[in-house]
């Protein structure tokens, strides 16, 4: 299981409340909610979704993250409890998610992201990338992720449709795109989801 824990840096970032919803869209398997006044948290099962909960997190630097790999056991009768929560939860996940969250805001300059499993050498190599593709997704402007925001990552012919939604013309797109370094992001991604895969095998 991959646990995220996400803690608000500045004031630019998204508000939790609208942040939440949007990170629900993914359908992680623990639904994101609020665990402090300025922290997030919620589970996936898959991999690339918590790659993507984390690109998303990392825009503009609005967040710290901390991604747990391990173990999460849910409360026994979960499915009378209706919905719940990480807090309901226990497990190594959650533990490596606040001890990696803990570290994002470490160092000089902070790393942003780290990954936490029970290997460290995973961890570590997950964390390298991780860091990398934060750097990518938080340096982008306002203008560059509009664009991005309206993109499906892995499918084809969309820069016409986001061209048209945004009223520019899709040369100003494609432009926009190599300018914020997307088709490098999608080029890493799933060597990070490897990695993370990797990491969870080794429990």
């Amino acid at each position: 299981m991959y646990v995220l824990t996400l803690i608000c840096r500045n004031e630019t970032a998204q508000p939790l409340d609208e942040f939440r919803e949007r990170l629900n869209t993914l359908e992680p398997e623990i639904p994101f909610a609020q665990s402090y006044p300025d922290e997030l948290q919620g589970a996936f099962y898959s991999a690339e979704d918590a790659v993507r909960a984390m690109l998303w997190a990392a825009s503009e630097y609005g967040y710290w993250v901390g991604l747990g790999v391990g173990g999460l056991k849910k409360p026994r009768f979960a499915a009378a409890l209706g919905a719940i929560a990480t807090t309901d939860c226990s497990g190594d996940a959650l533990d490596y998610s606040r001890i990696a969250v803990e570290q994002a805001q470490t160092g000089s300059p902070a790393r942003g992201v780290v990954v936490q499993g029970a290997d460290r050498v995973f961890s570590e190599h997950a964390t390298g990338l991780a860091r990398l593709l934060y750097r990518v997704a938080a340096d982008r402007t306002e203008a560059e992720n509009r664009v991005i925001n309206l993109l499906t990552p892995g499918v084809r012919g969309q820069q016409k449709a986001v061209a048209q939604a945004l009223k520019i013309s899709s040369q100003a797109v494609s432009k926009t795109l190599v300018r914020a370094g997307y088709h490098e992001q999608e080029a890493a991604v799933p060597a990070l989801v490897e990695l993370l895969l990797g990491l969870d095998q080794t429990l």
